[in-house]
């Protein structure tokens, strides 16, 4: 079984966005909302970076508002997953919203990973990825 990590808001504030990915066969995701205790950093911080470091994928949807663990979890998988710095990391899945500022930092983004507008160009591009490996 394939894990995923799904980073980023919470489904509360983006349209339950992460139902999107549930049919994808032969994967399960870890969903922060879910799959962790959320009551104190102490809980929440060890159970989403274990899942993290666990997973093959990571699909991150930072949204528009600061999102300050989700770049936490970036970072993690990112290191995890490259083996020299300024390496892309093909298993990193970004939904970059237009509004999202700073402007300038999409450029440092897209060296990091995939970059998408949507989260249906995100399930497309997981896809894609995984019939590579």
């Amino acid at each position: 079984m394939i894990q995923i990590y799904l980073a980023g808001q919470p489904n509360e504030y983006e349209n339950n966005w992460k139902k999107e990915f549930s049919n994808t066969e032969d994967c399960a995701f870890f969903d922060w909302e879910i799959d962790s205790d959320q009551s104190s950093p102490d809980t929440f911080f060890h159970d989403d970076t274990q899942a993290v470091r666990e997973s093959q994928y990571l699909i991150a949807n930072p949204g528009s508002a600061p999102s300050e663990a989700t770049w936490v979890e970036i970072g993690i998988f990112y290191g995890l997953n490259t083996k020299t710095p300024g390496e892309f990391c093909n298993n990193l899945i970004i939904i970059w919203k237009e509004e999202r500022n700073p402007k300038w930092s999409i450029e440092f983004i897209k060296k990091v990973g995939h970059v998408v507008d949507t989260v249906s160009e995100a399930k497309e591009k997981l896809q894609q990825i995984m019939q590579l490996h």
